[in-house]
């Protein structure tokens, strides 16, 4: 007689201290939270903010943060410092998703211009301002669109008429689902309500590839920032037009596209966001120290610099203004906001992957086509599913970190042979035990977001 021994089965004991670790870690948790409490404008905060910039580190919002954090040290303005986490990746969606998905507790906020909403409405990603609460806007610069310096087009109108009888035949410079792209969707429309004005775009990415792409004669036109433009202005750039509602008092020179007949403004702001639970008072302690900051005469001093207005907005003065924006990006669209994709399908598919591949494992088995010596594809098979299906738990539906991983472990263990009663608490006992300690280690004292 053969007796199956399943390693599995032998966990009783790593259960049992698993169940002993992780009541240990509720009674330690339950403490934390008590003593940092995020929800009490009296106290809060109690320990550093962190401030997600969904951008590389030296780019303009990040300058821009940098500015603010230095200033709200300098005087004072919180006990508690504001910490920069640069998040890059996918036009700022990756740092945006983090902070969606953060505990709304004040402590994690995200500052993102109006990349917000043109990955929204260009079909990156399925949310907008509206999952978010917004704490305030900071700043407001305007785009200046830009030609080489020795380029025939001496004038927006010009450059319009050519798009208009010439459709695809201008390359327009920007980056994709950005702002900029949208500075040339909103020209267009302006032009010719009919769609016939078009642009010819080309994916050139940040404002430095940029402006190598319209030196070196890849692009035709490209829209910069005040403060890129100013530097790039003695390389060999001419601007034609400022998206503005009125001509710059240090740039004079330059004519609004509203002067030749277009009527296109193209702000550019940073936006403060927190999770969508946010308390009034962490929002509102935030936004006062922000408010603070930019009353400071070196944030003034360096907006200046980087050609930025001193703008600040909060409440209902901010809920107009996003309001506003959000029309603007609607009317020229790349995508039916209605029609995308949503969160949950990913998992949806994932689930009918793992049930599937179960079902047809067990088909197989039942059949004798799967010999013992050859019975690994379908575990195998099953365990990459269950790993897909705790990966996108995660990340789409937004399952917290310690429960999928609690959930993870005996789901695994069942995938590679554990089937008592026994084994599965023990595995339970694991997984709940080692979800609480990864996430209290990683978020307590390494200060990285988890899920």
């Amino acid at each position: 007689m053969v007796i199956e021994v399943n390693p599995i089965n032998r966990c009783r004991p790593l259960g049992r201290i698993g169940l002993v670790l992780f009541a240990m870690l509720v009674v330690l948790g339950a403490s934390g939270c008590g003593r940092g409490g995020g929800n009490d404008g009296d106290v809060f905060p109690r320990k550093p903010i962190k401030v997600v910039v969904p951008f590389p580190a030296g780019g303009g919002s990040d300058r821009f943060v940098r500015i603010i954090q230095k200033a709200v040290r300098d005087h004072g303005l919180l006990p508690q410092p504001l910490v920069v986490i640069n998040v890059p990746g996918a036009g700022g969606t990756v740092g945006s998703r983090r902070v969606r998905d953060a505990v709304a507790d004040g402590y994690t906020i995200l500052c993102l211009h109006e990349g917000i909403l043109s990955s929204k409405y260009a079909g990156r990603v399925p949310y907008g301002p509206e999952v978010f609460r917004p704490i305030a806007s900071t700043g407001q610069s305007n785009l200046v669109l830009c030609v080489r310096e020795d380029s025939t087009f001496e004038d927006l109108s010009g450059l319009m008429g050519i798009v208009r009888e010439q459709p695809d035949y201008i390359r327009f410079g920007m980056a994709q689902g950005s702002p900029t792209h949208f500075a040339g969707r909103r020209l267009e429309a302006a032009s010719d309500a009919s769609g016939r004005a078009r642009f010819r775009y080309v994916a050139s990415g940040g404002g430095a590839k940029r402006f190598n792409d319209l030196i070196g004669g890849h692009v035709d036109v490209t829209p910069f920032s005040l403060a890129e433009y100013a530097s790039f202005e003695a390389s060999g750039v001419r601007a034609i037009a400022y998206l503005g509602r009125e001509r710059l008092p240090e740039m004079p020179d330059i004519p609004t596209a509203s002067e030749a007949g277009y009527d296109v403004v193209m702000p550019h702001v940073q936006y403060w966001w927190a999770p969508k639970a946010t308390s009034d008072a962490a929002v509102g302690r935030i936004a006062d120290v922000l408010e603070a900051a930019m009353k400071t005469s070196d944030v003034e001093e360096k907006l200046d610099e980087m050609k930025i207005r001193p703008l600040f907005l909060r409440g209902q003065a901010m809920a107009a203004h996003l309001a506003s924006r959000e029309t603007e990006f609607q009317n020229v669209a790349l995508v039916q906001f209605d029609g995308l994709i949503p969160d949950v399908l990913p998992v949806v598919l994932a689930l009918a992957f793992l049930l599937g591949s179960l079902a047809a494992y067990q088909w197989a088995k039942e059949k004798r086509s799967i010999s013992s010596s050859g019975a690994i594809g379908g575990p195998f098979a099953l365990g990459l599913a269950t790993l897909a299906l705790y990966v996108l738990g995660m990340q789409v539906v937004r399952l917290p970190y310690a429960l999928a991983t609690a959930v993870f472990v005996p789901l695994m263990g069942f995938v590679v042979g554990a089937r008592s009663r026994g084994s599965m608490v023990c595995l339970l006992g694991v997984g709940v035990a080692l979800g609480w300690a990864c996430f209290l280690i990683f978020t307590k004292v390494l200060v990285i977001d988890l899920p």
